[in-house]
């Protein structure tokens, strides 16, 4: 990714900080998952469908170093671009040109040697300089994947970073010290090409300012000396001299078409006999030379140097994929896309009210960490998934072009959504199938298992509220005995109505569901007084029968239908349903709160079945949101006759709590939450989904 020098500096020093403060101290891991977050919501508001650590790493460090800077000195001064390679850039090229000026040996103050040994080794030494450097370009040219910078610009990188960081007052010893040294070694790693650039341009100034600084020297000492030029030596004559000069001052002659020295003029000049105005000459030939050979192609140099320095400020770039970035890449909340074919046509409508339960505002699944399940049909694929998952009983429907290369896993519709416990069982196997993926999927399992969670919590409040009611309204008809209580059974029918309406708000039943019942519903009798006992096996329990069967069976659907029209149509068609299911008991129970006092039978064995159908009626109307209701009317016998059971073997409780406590009281709910859950539980470990079709129902 690209990202300016200041971003990247920000994202290094965050790096840092992570790394060395493994305790949390300077910017606690609050914090921390705050700064995700915010940068997260931000990529997303950008328009980014699925985030990546390229789109959260700079806002988010960004805010992890704002944090930390306004709590120590030394991260606030290893966030600003050091002043002293700055002044350095600017002060050693001027150095030099007074050290040019002031240190020259070319000549003296009143000769200029044509043989000058500094002036033949300053040429000579940029000549070897830029011999290296086409060296050097050649090798990075044909082995660029072995060439790296040279380790001395680092090493003075380093040390320019400690000098920063030593500013501070706690930057020798603690924490700042760790997230100084971490960083000064990262950032020199990550800028040691722009560094080396920027060593090379002010190097290249500053052998240019030394040769102007010689060439100035000549110059200025000229205005007020008078040169005595020429040359001497033992071994070598006029003739070899000649020779010499023509080919130093070669470049010269040949680019700008100046005269050169004849031999009689070298023979002139031999133990510096040349003097006067004619040494001018000699002079502005030296100074062209030093500007030709070292001043112009330092300078050129130094403009490619800093060119490059520039176009990598410009195109800075950072490799997210390394190992650096792995803890982000785990805290990061992901975007998944899974394509979702439903193999089973009746099934459809049951999984779309399903996903509607857990899905957010723009139809994707939510953790709490903003990861983002999205779950498409094969009418929407119009672009690949990360996996694809089967679901249904039936065979295997065409897949979408886009769809066919990705990893695919078949679910079947009892290990999912038939039983809100076993919901998971959806992560778990796209997490062996998208291992990299296993740590977005655990979140949004747990986010998932988290809202069933919150709604049984829910439902189990409005369970007990309803049954402390009932309670109370036994209880009242106990207090008037001989007295007649038509009040007490159209009490107990709106009760019913308000518990079903609670239930099936807190479930989605919003809309009209499949409300195909069978063509003879049956209708659960009201069972005879269970003699289970706490430890008995409850799961073969058979429904009993009592002298107010025959009653229930003709009344359970017209007292279902009473319901549904009561509650304003609520139940939205299913209380026909309900009423085949759970008729029976109820108006067993209402027609028990009818009678006298002398003819009503135990209160216990009221309230007692009174429990039994408000745990039946959860477990229909919670499974009425996960699969058709002709499914539901099949299993409703097995759920009664389960709930019958686990209400005998806790009964004592129960009826404990429901006389001594209050709608208030929460002893009530850890109870019911025990039957529910061994109900499910023992559910989900062995029933399986029944047929959809219409031949599934109970004849």
């Amino acid at each position: 990714m690209r990202l300016s020098p200041h971003e990247l500096r920000d994202v290094t020093l965050a790096q840092a900080i992570e790394r060395a403060d493994d305790a949390r101290t300077l910017v606690s891991q609050t914090e921390w998952d705050e700064a995700t977050r915010q940068a997260v919501d931000a990529a997303r508001g950008r328009g980014v469908l699925r985030v990546g650590v390229a789109d959260v790493v700079v806002p988010r460090a960004a805010a992890i170093v704002d944090r930390a800077a306004g709590r120590d000195t030394t991260v606030a001064l290893l966030r600003q671009a050091g002043t002293q390679a700055r002044w350095l850039a600017r002060g050693l090229p001027l150095l030099a040109l007074l050290l040019g000026l002031v240190l020259d040996r070319v000549a003296n103050a009143h000769q200029v040697d044509l043989l000058s040994p500094p002036l033949l080794l300053v040429l000579g030494w940029n000549l070897i300089v830029y011999a290296l450097l086409l060296w050097h370009a050649w090798h990075a040219r044909h082995a660029p994947a072995t060439h790296e910078p040279p380790a001395s610009p680092s090493a003075l990188h380093q040390w320019l970073l400690r000098r920063q960081a030593h500013a501070g007052r706690r930057a020798r010893r603690g924490l700042a010290a760790r997230v100084a040294t971490d960083f000064i070694t990262h950032w020199s790693e990550r800028t040691r090409a722009r560094f080396t650039q920027q060593a090379a341009a002010v190097l290249h100034l500053c052998a240019a300012a030394w040769a102007a600084g010689i060439a100035l020297s000549l110059l200025l000492r000229g205005l007020v000396v008078s040169y005595r030029f020429g040359w001497e030596s033992t071994f070598l004559d006029a003739t070899q001299v000649h020779a010499i000069v023509g080919v130093l001052f070669a470049p010269l002659t040949l680019l700008f078409g100046l005269t050169p020295f004849s031999p009689q003029e070298v023979a002139a000049t031999q133990n510096f006999a040349g003097e006067g105005v004619a040494g001018a000459r000699w002079v502005w030939m030296y100074v062209g030379l030093l500007a030709l050979v070292v001043v112009l192609p330092r300078l050129l140099l130094a403009a490619w140097a800093h060119w490059r320095q520039v176009q990598w400020a410009r195109q800075c770039t950072l490799d997210t994929r390394g190992s650096d970035f792995d803890t982000l890449r785990q805290a990061l909340p992901g975007d998944l896309l899974i394509g979702l074919a439903c193999t089973t046509p009746a099934l459809r409508p049951t999984l779309a009210r399903l996903l509607a339960q857990h899905a957010g505002h723009d139809g994707a699944i939510p953790s709490a960490q903003g990861d983002r399940l999205r779950l498409l049909e094969p009418a929407d694929a119009a672009a690949p998934v990360d996996a694809v998952v089967l679901w249904g009983d039936g065979p295997a429907p065409a897949l979408p072009p886009a769809w066919r290369q990705a990893p695919m896993l078949t679910l079947a519709s009892a290990a999912f959504g038939a039983n809100w416990l076993r919901d998971e069982a959806l992560f778990e196997r796209l997490a062996a199938l998208l291992p990299a993926r296993q740590h977005t999927l655990q979140r949004l399992s747990q986010a998932w298992q988290a809202r069933n969670e919150a709604l049984f919590i829910q439902a189990l409040q409005r369970l007990a509220e309803h049954l402390h009611a009932c309670a109370a309204l036994v209880h009242t008809g106990d207090s008037a005995p001989g007295a007649q209580n038509p009040d007490s059974a159209t009490r107990y029918a709106e009760l019913l109505q308000t518990l079903d309406a609670a239930l099936q708000q807190l479930h989605g039943l919003h809309e009209p569901h499949d409300t195909e019942a069978a063509a003879a519903p049956r209708a659960l009798p009201p069972p005879a007084r269970s003699t289970l006992t706490p430890g008995s096996d409850t799961t073969a329990l058979a429904v009993g029968t009592s002298a107010g069967a025959a009653a229930g069976v003709a009344a359970g659907a017209k007292v279902g239908a009473m319901i549904d029209v009561g509650t304003g149509g609520l139940t939205l068609g299913v209380g026909t349903v309900l009423g085949a299911l759970l008729g029976g008991t109820a108006a067993w129970a209402m027609r028990t709160l009818q009678k006298k006092e002398g003819q009503k039978g135990s209160t216990d064995e009221l309230l007692r079945r009174m429990t039994e159908d408000a745990c039946t009626r959860y477990l229909v109307l919670a499974h009425l949101g996960r699969m058709p209701a002709a499914q539901v009317d099949a299993l409703g016998t097995h759920w009664h006759a389960e709930a019958v059971a686990a209400v005998a073997v806790h009964w004592a409780a129960l009826n404990s709590a429901l006389r001594t406590g209050s709608a208030s009281d929460t002893a009530l709910q850890p109870l019911l939450r025990t039957i529910l859950q061994g109900i499910l539980s023992r559910d989900g470990a062995g029933a399986t989904r029944p047929a959809t079709g219409m031949d599934s129902a109970l004849p």
